[in-house]
């Protein structure tokens, strides 16, 4: 099965309703790389924000630092070795 069904499925739908709505179509890729840094007490971080495309897979180090709130409370996502995080944009939402 492609991600495409996955989602599909998961958000109760027919299998192909995402495909058959061309949603796979013109599929933009953006990578970024966060090195580690050196002195990360006197970071920042990323602004609070939401992913305004469609979906964004992330793929985290050991070091993590991925956040979502829940409760109106920031929550470390833990990583887990070789898993994928699958965030749902608010274009599919």
């Amino acid at each position: 099965m492609t991600l495409f069904e996955l989602l599909s499925e998961g958000i109760g739908l027919n299998t192909n309703h995402l495909k058959d709505m061309e949603c796979a179509e013109n599929i933009t890729t953006l990578g970024h790389y966060y090195p580690a840094c050196p002195e990360p007490e006197l970071t920042l971080g990323a602004r609070s924000h939401s992913d305004a495309d469609f979906m964004t897979i992330l793929l985290q180090d050991q070091l993590g630092g991925l956040q979502v709130i829940h409760e109106n409370q920031w929550i470390d996502v833990p990583p887990i070795p070789g898993a994928l995080i699958v965030n749902i944009g608010d274009f599919l939402q």
